[in-house]
């Protein structure tokens, strides 16, 4: 009878032990184990990706001027604004997923392969909208490039120095000058500040940006002569470009497409071995079994 008691007291304690193994981890195949792997290491960029956005969105809403200016929506949907946004979305999201899938928390993963399914969704139906309104989209982005010629080169309004960083490295990439042409940078209600600065006297010049090689004088305009830089503009570059990289920028899609849905999967994956554990132990749940939200 001792010994009954014994061997109970030893298969009960055996129990107890499992249990308490289940509870702390119930993603035991490897398949799921490799899903939680994956699932982290993606999101753990992600949530860099959202605390760097954050961070700049900060630093030039505080900054003010120009940047609060360009693309300015309804009066408070700014570049600055749009960046702190969606670095708290990738931030949150990127959490969920983590702390979903390291503490096995049902309800989190939940929530997470509900946002990544609106996300879907909602970038299909963004490429729907881009496509059927086109002409207004490709509007749109011309009036924000206008924008910013006017200031490139204005340490006071771009005391950062980037709207100038950002014309001058797209102007090098697609070898162009100008929007559509050279001579909008020395024209005044093109090129506001260019224009009546550098460009007020006899002497006209592009920016350096539009140079074929890096060589004294090779900004400057001289008639007849104007082969020291670059005289299409960048629209007609840029569509040039698109034409030729059609398939890059599909398979660019088709990719950042199947890695959502790769994630998606992992997370499903991970959901459903804890709910089949709970199930399969008959595992009812109790104040400390965090799966059983």
């Amino acid at each position: 009878c001792l010994r009954l008691k014994r061997q109970s007291f030893k298969l009960s304690y055996y129990n107890e032990y499992k249990s308490y193994l289940r509870m702390g981890m119930k993603v035991q195949s490897c398949v799921g184990k490799l899903c939680k792997v994956l699932l982290n290491i993606v999101n753990i960029f992600i949530f860099i990706l959202g605390g760097g956005l954050l961070g700049i969105g900060v630093y030039y809403h505080l900054e003010g001027g120009i940047y609060e200016n360009i693309f300015n929506e309804f009066g408070f949907l700014t570049i600055p604004v749009l960046c702190m946004f969606f670095g708290c979305l990738f931030i949150i999201i990127a959490l969920f997923a983590i702390i979903g899938s390291l503490c096995e928390v049902v309800i989190m993963l939940r929530i997470y392969m509900g946002i990544v399914s609106f996300v879907l969704v909602l970038e299909v139906v963004l490429v729907c909208v881009i496509v059927g309104f086109q002409g207004r989209a490709e509007k749109e982005t011309i009036e924000v490039v206008q924008e910013l010629m006017e200031h490139y080169g204005n340490k006071t309004s771009d005391d950062l120095n980037v709207i100038t960083t950002v014309i001058d490295q797209t102007q090098k990439w697609l070898k162009c000058c100008g929007l559509d042409s050279y001579e909008e940078w020395t024209d005044v209600t093109k090129a506001k500040w260019w224009a009546a600065q550098i460009n007020s006297g006899s002497e006209k010049k592009v920016p350096r940006s539009c140079c074929t090689s890096d060589t004294d004088g090779c900004d400057v305009i001289i008639e007849n002569d104007i082969n020291t830089f670059y005289t299409v503009g960048c629209r007609e570059k840029l569509y040039k470009w698109v034409d030729e990289n059609v398939t890059y920028i599909t398979l660019s899609g088709i990719v950042l497409l199947v890695l959502q849905c790769f994630i998606l999967i992992c997370a499903l994956k991970i959901r459903f071995e804890l709910v089949d554990d709970d199930d399969y132990y008959g595992y009812n749940g109790n104040a400390m079994d965090v799966t059983s939200l």
